[in-house]
């Protein structure tokens, strides 16, 4: 048995992240489409696959050439932008003479068990059929009294229909030579090039000239990929996000960008906070922003109707007290808002000492250029730079704004000198803190963000699970091209508890 995977489409209703790579070269849940079906071939024992490319060929190139499990044979439709997969199965005929092999497009994402439920159907020819769903979309079949399949189309009614084909078919050697002739009399004698192969297999079901029967894969998963909603749902599904719900113990949240963004709260963010609590879940809120208090934020969220008290927000700038504490440190300049000062002052630290051990960096929205020029002449003098984190810039409704990282940035262009620790995100101490505080159990705890560079980085960094939301500065091409993979990736947090 062979495997035929036809991938020469463009996918261009998943642009941008199609714009240099085919569609089934995009990740559901950290994985290339095109390797679920690799590994559900593989799976059932079949070593021997030909994938037909077209638009950006190479991609999938590069991609088989390092596969050491299974042997990939490659083939081109050179004339993929003015034909359709019928044509680029044309182009096998010769490959396929005379070997039974099962076929598929190359946009779906399914079940590793798949192919071998079809191998192992009793019937030489047949198609995967998912009888307990009827998507618009998709492929329908319709069966006559003894079974058999008589007709394959979108259009096929629901009272009529079966179920839904999900683009996987098995021919044996017998049927495939009557599907090419099939083939070759629409491409080569009508000359219609621009067809779908089951434009040909619905022909032969209606003249009866294929018996074809229903394999039925109902309880197997598959997501046929046309847009970023489908995306979406098999990002969800193959990550088995609600599967690892039930062994989440505590939920950390990012808040900028994740329950909010500026000042406006993202839809939903109080609902799913409020679910997760009755379900018996531990809530905790954690920012880079070491501008305001833990006090401050518990009035901003109520006013977004989302209640918390401080013991459940953790800071960068806790991260910073606890290892100024943890190393004797007393003596600070703090170049920072006057709350930040007051916290620490508060917590026992000298904040304008005239002989610094450290010069402290915090988020500063009341920097000017006085405070700056002091800053820079202690790190002139040889005073180490502390830091509570380095964002780059701080999302808002109206775009990006300045954050600590811009600043950083200028006093390292100006004096040559960067922090010696950073204390927030991506760097884990604000989750080894909570941990202390609140003994949460670090394997059973879901931190949830929209930035991967931190706080997905931060998660992986303490050994937490972790969710991507899409409501903030990530987008989904974004996470496709990026080398940093959360565990799961949702809309928003709004999915969390309603798909």
């Amino acid at each position: 048995m062979i495997g035929v995977i036809l991938a020469a489409g463009i996918g261009s209703r998943l642009r941008p992240m199609t714009n240099h790579k085919p569609k089934c070269m995009v990740r559901c849940a950290g994985k290339p489409l095109l390797q679920y079906q690799i590994d559900a071939y593989a799976a059932a024992g079949i070593r021997e696959i030909y994938v037909l490319v077209g638009y950006e060929a190479q991609a999938i190139v590069d991609y088989c050439k390092h596969l050491k499990h299974v042997k990939v044979h490659i083939v081109e439709n050179a004339e993929y932008e003015t034909t359709n997969n019928m044509y680029s199965l044309h182009l096998l005929r010769e490959h396929l003479h005379g070997k039974p092999f099962i076929l598929n497009n190359a946009d779906l994402a399914v079940d590793r068990g798949l192919v071998r439920r079809l191998v192992e159907f009793p019937a030489a020819d047949a198609v995967a059929v998912d009888t307990s769903v009827y998507l618009d979309e998709s492929m329908k079949v319709t069966v006559d009294a003894g079974g058999h399949i008589r007709d394959i189309a979108k259009t096929i009614d629901r009272d009529a229909a079966l179920g839904c084909s999900i683009d996987f078919y098995k021919f044996s050697a017998a049927a495939g030579a009557v599907l090419f002739g099939e083939i070759a009399r629409i491409v080569e004698g009508e000359g219609l090039l621009r067809e779908w192969t089951e434009v040909a297999m619905q022909r032969l079901f209606q003249s009866g000239r294929l018996d074809f029967l229903p394999c039925d894969i109902a309880g197997l998963d598959w997501v046929e990929i046309d847009n970023y909603d489908d995306l979406a749902l098999a990002d969800r599904l193959f990550s088995g996000f609600d599967g690892a719900l039930d062994e989440i113990d505590t939920f950390v949240f990012d808040l900028d960008g994740t329950l909010y963004v500026g000042g406006e709260a993202v839809d939903g963010a109080a609902g799913t906070l409020r679910a997760l609590q009755r379900q018996g879940k531990r809530i905790f809120f954690i920012s880079n922003n070491s501008s305001g208090t833990a006090d401050g934020y518990v009035d901003r969220l109520a006013r977004m109707d989302i209640t918390a008290d401080a013991s459940q927000i953790i800071l960068s700038s806790d991260a910073l007290a606890a290892w100024l504490h943890g190393n004797s440190v007393s003596k600070l300049h703090v170049l920072g808002t006057s709350a930040f000062k007051r916290r620490l002052a508060g917590e026992g630290f000298d904040t304008d000492a005239e002989d610094p051990e450290y010069v402290v960096i915090g988020y500063d929205t009341e920097l000017d250029y006085a405070k700056l020029v002091d800053a820079c002449r202690l790190v002139n003098r040889g005073v180490d730079i502390l830091a509570t984190h380095s964002d780059l810039f701080c999302p808002t409704e109206s775009g990006p704004i300045p954050d600590i990282g811009a600043l950083l940035e200028m006093i390292r262009i100006t004096t040559g000198r960067t922090p010696k620790q950073i204390f927030g995100k991506p760097d884990e101490s604000m989750i080894l803190l909570l941990r202390q505080r609140a003994e949460v159990n670090l394997a059973r705890t879901l931190v949830v963000g929209d930035r991967l560079h931190t706080d997905i980085a931060m998660a992986r960094n303490a050994g937490t699970r972790s969710l991507l939301v899409l409501s903030g500065e990530t987008t989904r091409d974004q996470l496709d091209r990026s080398e940093i993979v959360p565990d799961h990736v949702l809309k928003s947090i709004k999915d969390i508890v309603c798909c």
